[in-house]
């Protein structure tokens, strides 16, 4: 179903592959029709959703959708019928049709644009690098989103782009929490000078039952402040050392603030991660 929101690309042509998640639209029909209506003002290149061998298309690649904000000329878009929320094990056990939709459409792209098979950091996807990448990489510029969230398989879709198999069925996400860290995207944009930036962390249900914490690692001396439903934790990180609070029971939102030393308003000049583990 085509949308009538899109513009021409100016000449430029795509170097970035860019991964969403609609939030809503469960399926690609579902959100073709909210592309169609041009009051809506957004729109993607394609869509995948669960069933097999299948993928909708909205918005020819020669033109510019309108989904990533200031990185639109510069990017081709997909944007998977899920949730930011998911965890690793529900999209790798639950939804890996789409997964092999998704992955299928991001080989095509990437032959016909000579973009490599490989996930691109944040700093990579602004700093002009060629890849693959989700929405929440191109930071405020790309509009301040989240998708695909941090339980996203973003290996896994490259692996299966690059022609390998799905990897067997998970029994969980608890385990891999640690192994997959999360990188922190502080908001810069704090209209008052006294906040800092900050940042939240969306807590799956399974992992907000009081038996689960976050562990803050970074790559230079930082302070942090995390604010959970038990109260304000002030966290001190040494140059790659951890620490980690406390998620307690029934917690969904993990606030973060950034209180140390920052090149710019919002900006560390090391990455700070954050991965949750058992207690």
């Amino acid at each position: 179903m085509p949308s009538p929101c899109y513009h021409s690309r100016g000449g430029r042509t795509p170097y970035l592959i860019v991964l969403h998640t609609a939030e809503g639209a469960t399926t690609i029909e579902s959100l073709g029709n909210f592309f169609a209506n041009g009051n809506n003002q957004v729109s993607s290149h394609t869509g995948a959703d669960d069933k097999k061998a299948v993928i909708g298309e909205y918005v020819t690649r020669g033109n510019a959708a309108w989904t990533q904000a200031a990185w639109n000329e510069e990017a081709v878009a997909l944007e998977l019928c899920g949730f930011a929320s998911w965890s690793r094990s529900n999209w790798l056990n639950n939804h890996g049709n789409m997964l092999d939709n998704a992955a299928a459409w991001v080989r095509e792209e990437a032959d016909r644009y000579g973009i490599p098979l490989v996930a691109l950091s944040s700093g990579q996807a602004q700093g002009g690098s060629r890849g693959v990448c989700q929405h929440v990489n191109l930071g405020s510029s790309g509009g301040g989103h989240v998708d695909c969230g941090s339980g996203f398989p973003m290996d896994e879709l490259i692996k299966r782009a690059k022609g390998g198999g799905a990897s067997a069925a998970e029994p969980g996400p608890l385990a891999l929490w640690e192994e997959w860290p999360m990188y922190l995207v502080f908001d810069a944009g704090n209209p008052e000078a006294a906040e800092a930036p900050r940042c939240s962390l969306a807590v799956p249900n399974e992992l907000s039952k009081g038996k689960h914490k976050v562990r803050f690692s970074c790559g230079r001396p930082t302070d942090l402040r995390v604010i959970t439903t038990d109260g304000k934790s002030d966290v001190h990180l040494e140059a790659f050392g951890a620490l980690s609070v406390g998620i307690p029971d029934g917690c969904r939102v993990v606030q973060v603030k950034l209180d140390g030393p920052q090149l710019a308003p919002g900006v560390p000049e090391s990455p700070i991660t954050a991965c949750i583990s058992e207690q």
